[in-house]
């Protein structure tokens, strides 16, 4: 019987980690600290992202995306755990200051939506897998520069 509660906080603390690890690196740039949250072989994917990167690497993505927006942050929507899945929901916010990855500075807030599936095992996060909606952040690019133009 006191298994289902066990399995069932075994899932809250799987999520509770993710969203430390998300808080600590993407919303905080505190990525160094997050080493405790992660595997010492963590890979982080993004499909805007060619290749797989360690922590470190991951890190200095985020120090360079919040270099350029300033107000940058993760919000995270929505949340859910099996086993040592769990996937996140996020909505990525922030106005471009300098010129990043071929989008011009804009004083308006630009949002992604994105999709993470991360495996947790024994409270460490050991991998990240990002789907961000690009053809969003596209038509944004797009509407912002049609406004600057127009």
């Amino acid at each position: 019987m006191d298994e289902l509660p066990n399995a069932q906080q075994r899932l809250e603390d799987n999520k509770r980690v993710v969203r430390q690890f998300i808080e600590l690196t993407w919303n905080q740039g505190r990525h160094h600290l997050a080493g405790n949250l992660a595997s010492s072989q963590f890979t982080y994917q993004a499909s805007m992202i060619e290749t797989p990167m360690g922590l470190l690497a991951m890190g200095e993505l985020i120090d360079s995306i919040r270099h350029v927006m300033a107000d940058f942050a993760v919000l995270v929507d929505d949340m859910i755990a099996e086993g040592n899945q769990v996937v996140s929901q996020s909505t990525f916010t922030g106005s471009l200051r300098q010129p990043f990855m071929g989008f011009e500075p804009t004083d308006r807030i630009v949002a992604l939506n994105a999709v993470t599936f991360w495996t947790v095992r024994r409270g460490v996060v050991q991998s990240a897998h990002s789907l961000l909606d690009t053809a969003e952040l596209m038509h944004q690019a797009a509407r912002i520069g049609q406004v600057a133009n127009g």
